[in-house]
């Protein structure tokens, strides 16, 4: 049979408590902590999705939705309808 350990004294168990105590205000504090910091980045979050969203709008103007003159359009590079013969250029 095995035997089972000695209880803990009446001193051991207060020192043990005593522990746990500050072990546990430890955690409260650092779970304050945390949530201080979750909140930040929130608000920070969204600051920067607003500045995203705000972005792209501006990105998709241009002088048909918007008072921008024509010539500030970006023009998209159009291919080329022939294709390169790969002769050089006469000379």
């Amino acid at each position: 049979m095995s035997e089972t350990p000695p209880l803990p004294s009446y001193g051991e168990l207060l020192s043990l408590a005593g522990e746990l105590r500050s072990e546990l205000a430890q955690v409260r504090a650092e779970l304050t902590a945390g949530r201080g910091e979750i909140a930040e980045l929130k608000a920070e979050s969204a600051g920067l999705r607003a500045e995203n969203a705000e972005l792209r709008r501006r990105l998709g103007m241009n002088s048909k939705n918007s008072s921008k003159p024509p010539s500030s359009d970006n023009l998209a590079k159009t291919t080329p309808l022939r294709k390169p013969s790969g002769r050089g250029p006469s000379t």
